[in-house]
């Protein structure tokens, strides 16, 4: 009895670890990626939005001569093309080593920062995510590995990317505040829907 009991807390303990491993969506918990399009059949409005947003975007910023000021900053080279650079694509390209964009299959549904990308892959949460009068709701979305990624101040989802090591944004603070519904931050994710 006390072998299993080791065994079922090791198990606990490999899962949380296994949130905060180096290498992995911290908040995808091993869950699978479902793409971009997935969540846009339902959140046709905001899938829309973000496809014109800098997020959608950040897959084709790797190319030559783009942003080469930021570049520059981080170390690279303006005229280079970084957009086969397996160092970039954690945070340029949705899903990357965990069943979603590869220099294999390459698909523009899998560009750019997706939706998962701040909400948590969506396997598990997709489900209950549709059902409205869930008891609990919030609780097992979150669970289920989904995430608000606009609730409070800190990193966040928005962290992995933006204050990597390789990051031109890595010296900002953040834990600064940010008004997510200013219209001037609505271009880089998606707008901010007000709760009636």
């Amino acid at each position: 009895m006390a072998c299993l009991v080791r065994i079922v807390n090791f198990a606990a303990l490999f899962a949380v670890a296994a949130l905060f491993a180096p290498g992995n969506s911290a908040f995808a918990a091993g869950y699978k990626f479902v793409g971009n399009k997935k969540c846009g059949e339902c959140h046709k409005e905001i899938y829309s939005a973000w496809k014109k947003s800098a997020h959608a975007k950040a897959f084709d910023l790797l190319s030559s001569n783009t942003r080469g000021d930021k570049k520059k900053e981080v170390g690279l080279k303006p005229a280079a093309d970084y957009r086969k650079d397996k160092t970039c694509m954690k945070c340029h390209a949705l899903g990357w080593e965990e069943g979603g964009y590869s220099f294999e299959k390459p698909s523009d549904d899998w560009k750019g920062v997706g939706c998962e990308d701040c909400h948590g892959a969506g396997e598990k949460w997709m489900a209950l995510h549709d059902k409205k009068d869930l008891e609990r709701r919030d609780r097992k979305l979150k669970q289920a590995g989904m995430l608000k990624s606009f609730e409070g101040t800190g990193g966040g989802s928005c962290a992995m990317c933006h204050y990597n090591e390789n990051s031109p944004f890595k010296g900002r603070d953040p834990k600064r505040e940010r008004n997510w519904a200013d219209p001037k931050l609505e271009n880089t994710y998606h707008p901010v829907k007000k709760k009636k």
